[in-house]
């Protein structure tokens, strides 16, 4: 039996809906190249109200990111709100000081905390994967595929 992985989107613009698509079209292919079935567990967006192109299930919706970090249900979370304070800085450092794997596109909370992010994803034993902020967001993918849950 092949163990799940749960992630929990936080941020569903352009790269959020993104990650969510490529994800679940390859679904199939990641839990058979890893061993592990990627499960999107949770999506977090500021306003729930919001029409959008992919509709959220009301089981997968929640309100308050900071809660996620404290969920045994997620296994990674994936930062996508932006700036380098409020919300994404308090998630981030949250999710890793509860050992929670990281991904971001967030460039600003990289380039002014990445050195302290990482060092606390290091202590807790945990990833804390950014490519997509420096690389154009579309290998953000590749951190599931090959660093994560391999």
């Amino acid at each position: 039996m092949r163990k799940k992985i749960n992630i929990a989107i936080v941020g569903f613009g352009n790269i959020g809906s993104y990650f969510y698509k490529t994800l679940v079209k390859n679904q199939k292919k990641i839990a058979i190249k890893t061993g592990k079935i990627p499960s999107i567990k949770y999506i977090c967006v500021k306003n729930i109200n919001k029409k959008r192109s992919i509709q959220i299930p009301k089981s997968k919706r929640i309100k308050n990111p900071l809660l996620l970090t404290l969920k045994k249900d997620v296994d990674i979370i994936v930062e996508l709100v932006g700036g380098s304070e409020g919300v994404a800085k308090k998630l981030v450092f949250s999710a890793l000081r509860n050992k929670k794997h990281v991904i971001t596109a967030n460039k600003s909370l990289i380039a002014k905390y990445g050195d302290e992010l990482a060092r606390i994803a290091e202590k807790n034993k945990v990833n804390l994967e950014y490519e997509a902020s420096v690389a154009g967001g579309v290998p953000i993918i590749r951190s599931i595929k090959e660093g994560l849950i391999s």
